[in-house]
């Protein structure tokens, strides 16, 4: 069965968005190890679990399970389009929690340098209402196309096919 060409742009677009996810994560652990080992007696308040949670573990295990699923929706499996609608759900959820509940330790307070590059929460936290501006019209966009009766007929149709 050939996969249409709106899920193939999904899978596309939630593949590539999976890497870009992958990247921050990853450069910022790689940066913590690499700090911890030139200056390993220097106080990391950035290495506190909320701060790995938010900026690598959770980042890394939605962008790893995405990857997964971008392969699924291309083989269109019914349990690849039901995670993509979870995908769709949780990242905006868990960011506009963030976003409203502006937890300290994810979101420093600002040193008061008045720096333009300063790494405070003032920072972080732009960068997560631009990421929830990108994130609401991507995951509408999702629910909408594979929550259509066509689209999942399709995808029913590849089940009974196994």
């Amino acid at each position: 069965m050939e996969t249409p060409d709106s899920v193939v742009g999904v899978a596309a677009a939630q593949f590539l968005g999976s890497l870009a996810a992958l990247v921050p994560p990853g450069l910022y652990f790689v940066a913590s190890i690499q700090s911890h080992r030139l200056f390993p007696t220097l106080n990391r308040e950035s290495l506190a679990p909320p701060v790995y949670a938010v900026y690598v573990a959770c980042p890394l295990c939605l962008g790893l399970l995405g990857i997964v699923t971008a392969v699924g929706l291309l083989r269109l499996r019914e349990w690849a389009r039901r995670m993509t609608l979870v995908l769709a759900t949780v990242p905006v959820s868990g960011c506009a929690l963030l976003i409203i509940l502006r937890p300290l330790p994810v979101f420093p307070p600002d040193p008061g340098q008045g720096a333009i590059l300063t790494m405070g929460g003032g920072l972080y936290f732009m960068f997560f209402k631009l990421l929830l501006a990108i994130l609401i019209p991507v995951s509408a966009w999702w629910w909408i196309l594979l929550t259509r009766e066509s689209v999942r007929t399709q995808f029913r149709r590849n089940k009974a096919d196994i």
